[in-house]
């Protein structure tokens, strides 16, 4: 038996924005759709923005996991395909992000240093918190750092190595040389033929 089966769910209409502690204190879940769209954060590091986070999320109070008192938490799973750019051949990527969320919402600071492990703490600054919100700075915080295809896949978009770059120099160096009139070429004029 699920310890949710006998909770109240809110399915499929996510909302805008939410009571965690109500929520957590009446040990409800949300499960739904948002486009990636809505993500604005996120939409400015993906190479498209088309479709859609699913979200499950089940809020419930964790006694006995904090040294003092008890825990209004969030457990679940963030799933999306995300289009990112490869840092190797600067080409989009699609990227499966499967993460699990395991939060503990805390109001004041101090309160971190209760928490056991288990959880991240989530910091309300002020009720309620926008789910989008929320949910964008865990996925944010999911991405690689440095998204690339394997190496099987593509080649870098530019090649840079020392030795093209001392060849760009010796070009360069060349072509100003070429440019400066060679004080010493009026002797190849007067110069006397071998022959002679």
């Amino acid at each position: 038996m699920s310890k949710h089966q006998n909770s109240s769910a809110i399915n499929s209409r996510l909302p805008v924005q939410i009571d965690p502690i109500r929520l957590a204190a009446a040990r409800q879940q949300l499960y739904g759709e948002i486009k990636i769209s809505r993500f604005e954060r996120l939409s400015e590091l993906l190479t498209s923005s088309e479709g859609v986070v699913k979200v499950q999320f089940d809020f419930d109070v964790d006694i006995g996991n904090v040294h003092s008192g008890k825990v209004h938490c969030v457990t679940g799973s963030l799933v999306a395909e995300l289009s990112l750019c490869c840092q190797r051949c600067l080409q989009p990527m699609k990227w499966s992000l499967n993460t699990k969320v395991a939060l503990a919402f805390v109001e004041h600071e101090h309160q971190i240093d209760e928490l056991v492990v288990g959880y991240e703490p989530y910091l309300i600054e002020s009720t309620p918190l926008m789910l989008n919100d929320m949910i964008e700075d865990e996925i944010l915080l999911a991405l690689p750092q440095v998204p690339m295809h394997d190496e099987s896949v593509c080649k870098p978009a530019v090649k840079v190595n020392r030795s093209a770059e001392q060849v760009e120099v010796q070009d360069n160096t060349s072509q100003a040389t070429a440019k400066r009139k060679n004080p010493f070429a009026v002797l190849a004029d007067i110069k006397p033929d071998s022959k002679e």
